[in-house]
């Protein structure tokens, strides 16, 4: 791709003044007025021409297999975006729940080392069953919000799979090809045309069969 950048230049105008100086048993000319610069103009420079957008890629003429970025259907589609919403909003909850059970073990912490020597022997006991207690229960919390997570992640995954599968099929027979691959980082294809990528197509045609998910998933 060709870049183009437009250079604007500004012209600054200058006056010169001549000065006279008053020396002894010298005679001072008559002071010559300096010349009057030309009124300063702004030229107001053309409108930048817009840049055209880059042509997209021709989808080539009796191809049989094509290829999809998942993750870029993920991270663009509405669907997809509804999807990660959701999972941030679940881990912010969680995380502040574990804060919330964090802080009540540190409050107990603190409250044994505040004690120590000023309490009996059986009240210290009993607190350090408390502090046990405590971490039992923020390390429990810790796994099951965990597999919350992971299963709210896959349930998500096997939603979106659920709609994409009967698009990636019309779309397969639409453009008459063999195979619709999955292309992602590591993954098998290690090299193809761009042109090949039907990932844009996908997404247009998955944001058109759910306009709107979120509201869909409240419902």
């Amino acid at each position: 791709m060709t870049r183009v950048t437009s250079v604007v230049l500004a012209l600054f105008l200058t006056g010169a003044s001549l000065l006279a100086h008053d020396g002894p048993g010298t005679t001072r000319p008559q002071t010559v007025p300096p010349p009057t610069p030309p009124p300063a103009t702004t030229q107001t420079p053309a409108p930048k021409p817009a840049t055209p957008a880059p042509p997209l890629p021709v989808f080539p003429a009796g191809a049989t297999i094509a290829y999809v970025q998942i993750q870029a259907v993920i991270a663009t589609s509405k669907i997809g975006k509804c999807g990660s919403a959701q999972m941030k909003a679940l881990k912010d909850k969680d995380q502040a729940t574990l804060t919330a059970k964090g802080k009540e073990l540190q409050t107990q912490q603190q409250k044994m080392q505040a004690q120590q020597g000023l309490v009996s022997e059986a009240v210290m006991v009993q607190m350090q069953r408390d502090l046990d207690r405590i971490q039992r229960e923020l390390q429990t919390m810790q796994q099951q919000l965990s597999a919350d997570e992971d299963n709210k992640n896959q349930d998500l995954l096997n939603d979106l799979q659920v709609k994409v599968g009967p698009l990636l099929e019309a779309l397969r027979k639409d453009k008459d090809l063999s195979f619709i691959l999955s292309a992602q980082p590591g993954g098998a294809i290690l090299a193809a045309n761009t042109a090949l990528d039907l990932s844009a197509e996908l997404i247009k045609r998955l944001d058109a069969a759910n306009p709107d998910p979120c509201k869909a998933t409240l419902e």
